[in-house]
């Protein structure tokens, strides 16, 4: 077990790196800078400040500046907001993304595999066909189409939600409901789908010519076997949701870090590009990590070695 999570932690880091190298030298291609004419024509306060962030210097000395930093943990200071850290600006807005991943992950896991838990034992039936819909609407329907009529119907036609923020429970509704829905759908269809392949299977056959009632045949050999690749699904699933969703936290004026990224991304503002874009990958990377125990844990036919 020791030697499996080494291999695991070691190849987390090296992914890492590779991640921040791709992304550094991707950005740094990008054309235009954060002191561009347009935005600073002054060509000596232009100079001045991209000595001061050190952006005169050559690239590979930037991009080695940059890993000492940040093994040091220092993902730098943003050129939009003077004066303030990168690990400031995203310890701001990450809260809010988390709240609300946390909330929808719940609710997309749990009524996920519920609903496809339903829609497999009642195949062909109104209620498989009903969910089946929804899922299909859920995956089809961009987000912020979903998030405006949201918006429209609950906020405006019925005042039934606040249009702007999460100061309060209600304000978390609309951002959950929106965020969860593609992923709601997936993995209600995937469930659905897997869930239907195991109960083909022989061992679920022998199970039920034993006599062992319907109740343990589905939840306690069925269901554990259907649910594996909902597992792999849900680890990157949820990193993803945690960190927000960038059009969504725009239409309901969440100052999330799907927010503070698309910002930062029209502003050329590169430490926070590097460090939102790191920090989500560390969420993913240890999503997947987590996955890959977890989904030891579930099927004990998965050996270490």
């Amino acid at each position: 077990m020791l030697k499996y999570f080494i291999k695991r932690i070691l190849s987390a880091l090296v992914t890492i790196f590779f991640i921040i190298t791709i992304t550094f030298f991707l950005m740094k291609a990008i054309p235009g800078d954060p002191f561009a004419s347009e935005k600073m024509p002054n060509p000596e306060v232009r100079a001045a400040m991209m000595a001061k962030y050190g952006l005169d210097k050559p690239l590979l000395t930037q991009y080695v500046i940059y890993l000492g930093n940040f093994i040091r943990g220092d993902f730098g200071v943003s050129y939009t907001k003077a004066g303030i850290t990168v690990n400031k600006v995203i310890g701001d807005g990450f809260p809010y993304s988390l709240a609300i991943g946390i909330y929808a992950s719940l609710v997309v896991v749990f009524a996920g595999i519920l609903f496809g838990a339903i829609c497999a034992l009642r195949q062909n039936k109104l209620i498989d066909r009903i969910f089946m819909v929804l899922a299909t609407i859920g995956a089809t329907i961009p987000s912020f189409v979903l998030a405006t009529g949201f918006l429209f119907l609950f906020s405006k036609t019925l005042g039934l939600v606040p249009a702007f923020g999460v100061d309060s429970a209600a304000g978390y509704i609309g951002p959950v409901l929106v965020i969860g829905a593609f992923p709601l759908s997936f993995i209600t269809r995937l469930t659905r789908t897997s869930l239907l392949e195991v109960q083909q299977q022989d061992y679920i056959r022998t199970a039920r010519s034993k006599g062992i009632s319907e109740f343990k045949v589905i939840y306690k050999h069925a269901m554990r076997n259907a649910l594996l690749p909902v597992v792999t699904y849900i680890g990157p699933m949820v990193a993803s949701i945690v960190t927000g969703s960038f059009v969504i936290e725009k239409v309901f004026g969440i100052p999330g870090v799907g927010s503070l990224f698309t910002t930062s991304i029209v502003n050329r503002d590169y430490p926070l590009i590097m460090g939102i874009t790191v920090f989500f990958a560390i969420l993913l990377v240890i999503s997947v990590l987590i996955v890959d125990i977890v989904y030891v844990l579930v099927d004990p036919r998965i050996k270490l070695d």
